[in-house]
């Protein structure tokens, strides 16, 4: 093919660059007998696009892709080839080690599972004897809450029967909006207490339903414990 002939055909493959385009074209029209070459190539490309396309038949088709499709291998020759390919075991140190850790484990799970042998000894039994004793059963306690409101203190206890009239033994303690509180275990009976506020000044419960002289004039509240 001499050097017009490609550059025609490069043409009408559409291969050329603008400025390659631009010589053809200039090259073609300064020579006629290029000039009419290539419209007879164009002429034949346009009709050529005017063809019918014949489809292939599905006989064809199915025909073309057995004759392109592998052979089946027999059951022998399956059978062979995964015994005689190599193979090749890739691993690595770590996985290697993980591998052991848990051989190991399963192993020391397995021994440390195996039944322990009982042995039975013989033991003489002596008759025993049965000593009867009254058991005593320890009284019920209730859980009795102490309130007194003194936004202005800055400690507060309470003193009475059930802890000596130690007022140390009982703190109070303060939450929000100047409320003291105690939670206090008593047993079943009937208790005189009074509050003791920065240790110094001695006040009956305001909350408290009854009310006994101390014998000096003061008034000592009374708590009443029930079941």
């Amino acid at each position: 093919m001499t050097e017009p002939e490609l550059l025609i055909q490069r043409f009408l493959d559409h291969d050329l660059t603008p400025d390659e385009r631009v010589v053809f074209l200039q090259t073609v029209d300064a020579d006629p007998a290029l000039r009419r070459r290539w419209l007879n190539l164009e002429m034949v490309v346009a009709e050529a696009a005017r063809l019918p396309r014949l489809a292939p038949s599905v006989q064809f088709l199915s025909e073309l892709k057995a004759s392109l499709a592998p052979p089946v291998p027999s059951w022998w020759e399956r059978v062979w080839a995964a015994v005689t390919t190599p193979r090749t075991l890739e691993w690595n140190l770590a996985g290697a080690i993980a591998a052991a850790c848990v051989v190991m484990v399963a192993v020391a799970r397995l021994l440390t599972a195996r039944p322990e042998r009982v042995v039975e000894v013989p033991v003489a039994m002596t008759p025993t004897q049965t000593i009867a004793a009254g058991t005593k059963q320890a009284a019920p306690q209730v859980f009795v809450r102490l309130v007194l409101l003194q936004p202005g203190a800055r400690s507060v206890s309470v003193a009475g029967d059930f802890n000596g009239w130690n007022p140390a033994h009982t703190p109070l303690e303060r939450s929000d909006g100047g409320v003291w509180t105690a939670t206090i275990p008593l047993k079943p009976g009937r208790y005189q207490y009074m509050f003791v506020i920065d240790g110094k000044q001695w006040v009956a419960d305001p909350l408290a339903t009854e009310a006994e002289t101390d014998g000096f004039g003061a008034q000592n509240a009374v708590l009443d414990v029930d079941i």
